[in-house]
């Protein structure tokens, strides 16, 4: 590997240029090695689609001579059509899943972190909890786990998706969506002295309140900026280091961090060493349309874009800590 290569790039600092090489020596030949694939995969797409719609129309032509009944048909003509869809995109959906996994690798090799796309403890999962950062549920499912160092400092960003149960009054049992979403954790070297908890206003909706963090009230702590006073509510143990540690800057950060997510409702903990966040986003960090050519610097800005913002929030911490008193 040449130096270029070996350096580690800082997402939290990445100008254009710093993004072309990260793309060109990185991202780009990920790209170029599953393009082929990519389109062997299109053109076994549209086969099974042509066969298969065939298929699904002379069953639901079938089911109209036999019963007679339009809605029947149409019922069956639909749920062909689905499966039929599930069927011819299972070659681009195994692209996607190697595709994803190869430059996921490179940009975590790039900052100096690891990939892991699914079968791993979750963590600070429990603590997460313990915050009341996520809701209850029944069941879940990780995937996507960076987990590295930024100037020092470790952090973990990880995708969770919580389900709960819910029965109806015949026994029948259904599961829904609570949260779908990034999960993060950043370590500091300095412990903080109290809990600091941060949460998107929801106005007169607001249902937090206060509460006990390791036996000690948590208390709402008021922003000096109006806006930033109407975007968030604040509840901490210690109402000077709240303060210190919330200020315009890292407010903007947190924002910054929840847009880049193309998530809602993020809430945070500062406890012990650790920052813990959720955002109620999508599914990131995903190759994208398959239908066209994977060679698009665009992409993987995208990529790359999603992934920056925890670095930020970790800078200005980082920032807020070493302006501290010892």
């Amino acid at each position: 590997m040449s130096e270029a290569q070996a350096q580690v790039i800082d997402l939290a600092r990445l100008d254009d240029a710093a993004f072309d090489r990260l793309y060109k020596e990185r991202i780009e030949p990920c790209f170029v090695a599953n393009e082929n694939d990519r389109l062997v995969a299109v053109g076994q797409f549209k086969q099974r689609l042509l066969i298969g719609g065939a298929v699904a129309a002379v069953v639901a032509v079938g089911a109209f001579l036999i019963w007679g009944q339009f809605d029947i048909a149409a019922v069956l003509l639909f749920m062909s059509a689905f499966l039929i869809w599930l069927y011819a995109y299972q070659p681009l959906a195994k692209v996607g899943q190697t595709l994803k996994r190869q430059y996921c690798s490179a940009i975590a090799d790039a900052m100096g972190a690891t990939f892991t796309i699914s079968t791993f403890a979750p963590p600070a999962f429990e603590r997460l909890r313990a915050m009341n950062l996520v809701p209850g549920f029944a069941r879940s499912s990780f995937e996507d786990l960076f987990k590295g160092a930024y100037k020092g400092s470790a952090f973990e960003l990880y995708e969770g998706h919580l389900e709960q149960r819910h029965t109806d009054s015949k026994g029948r049992t259904r599961y829904s969506t609570v949260f779908r979403g990034q999960l993060i954790r950043m370590n500091f070297p300095r412990e903080f002295l109290g809990v600091t908890i941060v949460r998107r206003d929801a106005g007169v909706f607001n249902v937090f309140g206060g509460g006990k963090a390791d036996g000690r009230k948590l208390e709402r702590v008021r922003l000096v900026d109006a806006r930033l006073e109407r975007a968030f509510e604040i509840w901490g143990t210690d109402q000077v280091e709240a303060r210190y540690l919330l200020h315009p800057v890292m407010m903007e950060r947190l924002l910054e961090l929840e847009t880049k997510l193309h998530g809602k409702r993020l809430r945070c903990a500062f406890e012990g060493g650790d920052c813990l966040v959720a955002v109620e986003g999508g599914n990131l960090f995903e190759p994208g349309d398959l239908f066209k050519p994977l060679i698009d610097p665009a992409r993987a800005r995208r990529i790359v874009n999603e992934i920056s913002g925890v670095f930020g929030v970790m800078d200005q911490v980082l920032t807020a800590q070493a302006q501290r008193p010892r």
